[in-house]
């Protein structure tokens, strides 16, 4: 509620969304902090306050990884970008989370997230577990 009721785009409401990244302890609070921050940062060239943008998404990366689900690490890779730098680790965290599930479902979510991520090999990983999965 502090975010919407500052400035928009105001370095207020910024701080605002960057203290809820901070603060975040599980994955639906770091949803709701990647929500929270839609529209709020203005494109670079008019931002009194450069990459800042970029450093909530870092840290909301970095906590996703480690206090995701599943489920909410496929769905933060669909909708926000994540830093090339750390895709792999990102995918790479959603196979370890995946471990022994069953379900060829879970592995094409997962070979979709690499896609988008942009991480070929683990894209076709995910797919063949899928397909075994699946009994192709």
């Amino acid at each position: 509620m502090a975010a919407s009721a500052a400035v928009p785009q105001s370095p207020a409401q910024q701080k605002v969304i960057l203290r809820m990244a901070d603060k975040a302890s599980n994955g639906k609070e770091l949803l709701l902090a990647m929500r929270a921050a839609a529209g709020v940062f203005p494109a670079r060239a008019e931002s009194q306050e450069p990459g800042a943008e970029s450093h909530v998404r870092s840290i909301v990366t970095a906590k996703m990884m480690e206090l995701g689900t599943l489920n909410q690490l496929i769905e933060y890779a669909t909708q926000y970008s994540v830093n090339p730098g750390s895709a792999r680790e990102f995918v790479q965290r959603m196979f370890k989370l995946g471990g022994e599930k069953s379900d060829p479902r879970v592995w094409y979510r997962i070979r979709a997230a690499a896609f988008r991520l942009k991480v070929g090999d683990l894209e076709r990983q995910a797919q063949l577990r899928g397909d075994q999965l699946a009994g192709r």
